[in-house]
């Protein structure tokens, strides 16, 4: 799994840039927005829990953060059709990369990555939203946009 995250995810990353560093941003900021809109919604109303790993991720919350992500990825994008559906992966993947986090954390017995990189707790955390994204961006890229 190491060797997936790090290797093989930096090919996906790599072959997304080449083919335009738009391949490489906007997917990350669907991610980025997809995980703030999860946060707002779910504080202001969240209460129905969605996955007993990560208890502070509710269903309100997701459901708020996939349509503010659609949303926003009409909007941002230059051809709203790629906008939506990589905002549609996005909304889908980002929590399962947050779920995956917070599995290695409770086999741990840690609360956040700050104890294995201090000082860069709240970083890691928002980046690990971002495991998988580069792979199914590139896989829409190469298979399924042309």
């Amino acid at each position: 799994m190491c060797l997936f995250f790090t290797s093989i995810q930096m090919y996906f990353v790599i072959s997304n840039i080449l083919h335009g560093v738009s391949w490489f941003v906007f997917p990350s900021l669907m991610v980025v927005c997809n995980d703030m809109a999860a946060y707002g919604w779910g504080r202001w109303r969240g209460r129905t829990p969605l996955f007993r790993l990560s208890p502070n991720k509710t269903l309100e919350g997701f459901i708020g953060a996939v349509v503010m992500t659609m949303i926003s990825g009409f909007l941002m994008k230059d051809d709203p059709y790629h906008g939506v559906i990589l905002a549609l992966y996005a909304s889908c993947v980002a929590p399962f990369g947050g779920f995956l986090a917070s599995a290695i954390k409770r086999a741990s017995h840690i609360k956040d990555f700050d104890q294995f990189f201090p000082g860069h707790g709240g970083m890691t955390d928002r980046m690990d939203c971002q495991l998988f994204m580069p792979a199914l961006t590139f896989v829409y890229r190469h298979y399924l946009s042309y």
